[in-house]
């Protein structure tokens, strides 16, 4: 009588997203000609992720979750970096994370790589600080991204979990807050130096405020009790001292060097 054996099937680990099925799948012929034994149950694979993983990755939690192994591979992607990315589960599980994520600095040059710092700290059994950087989308758009990190010890290795949060509104918001201080610096008009502010004398101010109240000489006589003729001699001191021709122009270079406020 010929004999049957059955052998392991791959498995998928429950949760969050679709995981990778870690066993390869071998078949051999079930059944001899003639029997009608049924086929063994298959049992579960002994290469799943280890259940400190699994448990973290069924927590409930708003951010975007993936896990990597400890050879870089990506083990567990879930619906919500789906929507973030645009990569499908499928297409991400079992890939080197650096060719999935491609994350950047703020610079441009790559942040994700083969022998990473964050996979380093990971390995050297140190804690691994939140980050930010930019990742690429299906569509070819860039954005910001909050990253917080776990790190899971196991017989296997160091397994990294990463929480990914979008942070594009935030830096779109500092980006035209800094384009707007920008802007606004340079409408500024330079406020004139110290040295070039002529030093009035308290007469010549209280002139030179009745003159923008639009008051005439004989008015301005009367109110400071001042002969007409003394009136003009400050005017013409005004005119002196601020480099004016005229009336008005005193009054423009008045309120341009902050003589006039008003």
């Amino acid at each position: 009588m010929v004999s049957s054996t059955a052998t392991e099937q791959p498995s998928a680990i429950e949760g969050r997203g679709r995981d990778l099925p870690l066993s390869d799948v071998g078949r051999d012929n079930p059944i001899a000609a003639g029997s009608q034994e049924p086929l063994a149950k298959p049992e579960r694979s002994a290469h799943e992720l280890p259940q400190a993983v699994k448990t973290l990755i069924e927590a409930r939690t708003g951010d975007a979750v993936y896990v990597v192994g400890p050879e870089y591979s990506i083990v567990h992607w879930d619906q919500q970096m789906e929507s973030l990315t645009g990569v499908l589960s499928e297409e991400a599980v079992g890939k080197p994370c650096y060719e999935v994520v491609m994350g950047e600095r703020e610079d441009g040059g790559p942040f994700c790589a083969h022998g990473c710092a964050v996979m380093h700290l990971a390995r050297a059994h140190r804690p691994v600080s939140n980050f930010e950087m930019r990742i690429r989308t299906r569509s070819g758009d860039r954005r910001w991204v909050s990253v917080s990190n776990l790190t899971l010890e196991t017989e296997e290795g160091s397994y990294l979990v990463h929480l990914l949060r979008d942070s594009q509104g935030t830096h779109d918001a500092l980006q035209m807050a800094h384009g707007l201080i920008q802007l606004s610096s340079k409408k500024e008009a330079p406020a004139p130096r110290r040295q070039d502010v002529p030093a009035l004398t308290p007469r010549q101010l209280e002139v030179l405020k009745l003159l923008a109240q639009g008051k005439s000489v004989r008015e301005i006589g009367k109110e400071l009790y001042l002969s007409e003729a003394t009136v003009r001699n400050h005017v013409r001191s005004l005119l002196q001292a601020l480099g004016a021709h005229s009336q008005l122009e005193v009054l423009a270079k008045a309120r341009e060097m902050g003589i006039l406020t008003s």
